[in-house]
């Protein structure tokens, strides 16, 4: 979820503790900054952008770290506003950081809630990057609060049971969605079709099928299926494919999408490559996230590249 959104939905959170939106108020502060904090993360793109997306939503989005950063960024708060007690600033800080990694559960980025215990991502799959239908109740809810104060504990209760509503909504559109998908592809096994939120449509679908020999993906639009892209199924018995898998791309793509594919294209010239593709967003008419591994006639890896944009210059992989 953009930060915005972030934002708001920690001034919704901190109408429920009984204080107003005053700038001098460290509950309402520590729960509208706390809800934007694991965001800063953002400073991993001094080191580049595939550093930025490796570290994304990663260890400043974990429990423990929300933890952390409540009780040093409450305690900081209360410092400056000694008005309410330490323990009553922090848990409310807690809670807004708490609300951002929830909210970011909600998509296909996933955040690693877990970590350091677990470096897997976990993501619920329900929601765009930014979904503009949560965005706008919280918006609401917000202008509410600055139109008189006594609106600001109902239209957050509002705000958050209509975005309740619509995440039920979506979750039961994507559970038939999949079941609609197994019927018209003949799919028996629910675990070969993936139901995904479209990248830039918040009303429509993007499906993978692990069926057969190929792995398809396609978008729904308008309750209408239709395929993007076919690839071959994925052979690690392939002496390039498992080489590629070896090296430091298929790392990355390990830790930094739970559904990525590899295709082994063919030789030329003595040299091989094997393609990587995250197959979450699709934008464009192609992946977002691709990367390519060469192997020269021995097999070995001469180079790797990660492509965080399709038709940009990638980013070389050291090896």
């Amino acid at each position: 979820m953009d930060p915005i959104t972030h934002g708001l939905v920690g001034i919704a959170l901190s109408a429920f503790s009984g204080h107003t939106m005053q700038l001098n108020d460290p509950v309402f502060l520590g729960c509208t900054l706390g809800a934007m904090l694991p965001d800063m993360d953002i400073l991993a793109h001094l080191k580049g952008r595939l550093n930025y997306l490796l570290n994304h939503r990663g260890a400043s989005h974990s429990l423990i770290a929300l933890t952390g950063m409540a009780m040093g960024l409450g305690t900081t708060l209360y410092l400056i506003y000694p008005s309410t007690s330490w323990w009553t600033v922090v848990i409310w800080t807690l809670i807004g950081a708490l609300s951002h990694s929830l909210l970011d559960l909600l998509n296909s980025f996933g955040a690693e809630l877990l970590w350091p215990f677990s470096r897997k991502k976990i993501t619920f799959d329900m929601i765009m990057l930014t979904d503009p239908v949560i965005s706008c109740l919280f918006l609401g809810s917000f202008m509410a609060s600055l139109r008189s104060a006594d609106f600001a504990r109902p239209s957050a209760s509002m705000a958050i049971f209509f975005s309740l509503c619509y995440l039920g909504y979506r979750q039961i559109d994507r559970l038939k969605t999949r079941i609609e998908l197994m019927e018209k592809y003949s799919i028996q096994t629910r675990s070969e079709v993936k139901v995904l939120p479209a990248m830039y449509h918040p009303f429509a679908w993007n499906f993978i099928l692990f069926h057969g020999d190929t792995v398809r993906f396609g978008i729904i639009r308008n309750q209408t299926p239709s395929i993007c892209r076919v690839l071959p199924k994925c052979d690690k018995n392939n002496p390039s494919v498992s080489n590629a898998l070896e090296g430091n791309l298929a790392e990355v793509f390990c830790q930094f999408t739970p559904y990525y594919h590899v295709v082994a294209h063919d030789c030329d010239s003595g040299e091989c490559q094997v393609e990587f593709v995250d197959l979450r967003y699709w934008s464009k008419g192609d992946f977002l996230y691709t990367g390519n591994v060469f192997l020269d006639e021995n097999g070995e890896i001469s180079s790797e590249i990660f492509h965080h944009l399709p038709n940009q210059e990638g980013v070389l992989l050291s090896y």
